[in-house]
């Protein structure tokens, strides 16, 4: 019995999430285990690095707001 997944499907990997300062995609469990997460009104994000994550800390609305363009 062939238990691999279906060639048209992708095999299932690290959960990742785009960092909403610099718009870097982010392994979710890495960046909990560096402490690179924060909660914010009840939504986890997560941060390629330390400076993103404070940066994102002092004002969140700068970088959650519709016209914010991620850069690095």
């Amino acid at each position: 019995m062939d238990l691999s997944p279906p060639l048209n499907e992708p095999a299932p990997g690290p959960a990742t999430v785009i960092d909403p300062v610099c718009g870097m995609s982010v392994e979710l469990d890495a960046a909990r285990a560096k402490g690179l997460t924060l909660t914010h009104e009840g939504v986890e994000y997560g941060f390629c690095g330390r400076g993103c994550r404070l940066e994102f800390e002092d004002d969140p609305a700068t970088y959650l707001s519709p016209g914010y363009v991620p850069a690095m």
